[in-house]
């Protein structure tokens, strides 16, 4: 049986680089945008229980706000107006 999965498998007690966490924000209408709240909530390395990040908490009113932008997007936008393969190429050229 080997000890790996594959090439970035680190055995328990090896250093572990976390990846910086780039995106603490909530995604709205294209933009990375704070909670209209201003709420913030911690999140935690599982390892050792230190906070790695302070991340938007998204409440009722941001869902109402990404809802209304997608609905904008969808009635307005160029995307319901194309054709399937070429949403399907977009889709993979910008994934």
């Amino acid at each position: 049986m080997t000890d790996h999965c594959d090439g970035d498998f680190n055995p328990i007690g090896s250093s572990l680089k976390i990846p910086a966490i780039k995106f603490t924000k909530l995604f709205i209408n294209g933009e990375f945008v704070d909670s209209v709240s201003g709420k913030m909530f911690d999140t935690f390395d599982p390892r050792t229980g230190e906070v790695i990040a302070k991340l938007s908490l998204g409440d009722a009113e941001d869902v109402d706000l990404a809802v209304k932008a997608a609905r904008h997007a969808f009635d307005h936008g160029p995307w319901p107006r194309m054709s399937g393969s070429k949403q399907l190429f977009l889709y993979s050229f910008y994934s």
